[in-house]
C-alpha cells in the first residue's frame, strides 16, 4: 500500500515549512515549525496559542482506520462520529471541492463550533483509498494560522 503524503491547501499549509518529513502510522507530513506537538498511539496533535490575542489552532492526525471505498461516505461518518464527538458543531459542513493523488481521495468540509464557551470553525478531512481512511481535523478560532 503506498503512504499518503499530505499535499492539501490550507489544512497542510500550516504543516508544511521546511522540517523534515516524518511518519505516522500511513501518513508522511512536516510537523509546523514552532508548534507543541503531542503523540499518542491514535493521533499526533499540534497546536499553537497566542494568550494574548486569545487565538488558537490545534491540528490533529489521526491514525488510519478501515474505510469504504466510497471517500464521500467516509468523510460523513467522520464528521458524524468524530467531529461531532469531539466538538458542538453549529453548522453542516460547507464541503470543499475533493482532491485526487497517488490512489488516495481527500474530501474536505468546514463549519462552525462551540466548545466550552469557544467559538471557531473546525474543518476535517478525510482521505481515502485502499480501503482505508486517515482523518485530520483542524480547530481554529483565527486564520492568522493559515498561510498566505
Amino acid at each position: 500500500m503506498k503512504k499518503i503524503s499530505l499535499l492539501f491547501p490550507f489544512v497542510l499549509s500550516v504543516l508544511f515549512s521546511y522540517a523534515q518529513t516524518e511518519t505516522f502510522d500511513i501518513t508522511m507530513y512536516k510537523a509546523p515549525k514552532g508548534w507543541k506537538k503531542e503523540k499518542s498511539e491514535s493521533a499526533i496533535q499540534f497546536s499553537k496559542e497566542e494568550a494574548a490575542k486569545g487565538t488558537y489552532c490545534m491540528i490533529s492526525l489521526l491514525k488510519s482506520v478501515p474505510g469504504t471505498t466510497n471517500s464521500k461516505e467516509n468523510f460523513e461518518a467522520a464528521w458524524e462520529t468524530v467531529v461531532k464527538g469531539m466538538v458542538n458543531v453549529t453548522t453542516e459542513p460547507e464541503m470543499q471541492t475533493p482532491n485526487s493523488e497517488n490512489g488516495w481521495e481527500a474530501q474536505s468540509g468546514y463549519g462552525s463550533f462551540e466548545m466550552e464557551g469557544n467559538k471557531g470553525i473546525v474543518l476535517l478531512v478525510t482521505s481515502t483509498g485502499f480501503e482505508k481512511m486517515v482523518n485530520i481535523i483542524i480547530l481554529t478560532n483565527s486564520d492568522v494560522y493559515e498561510k498566505r
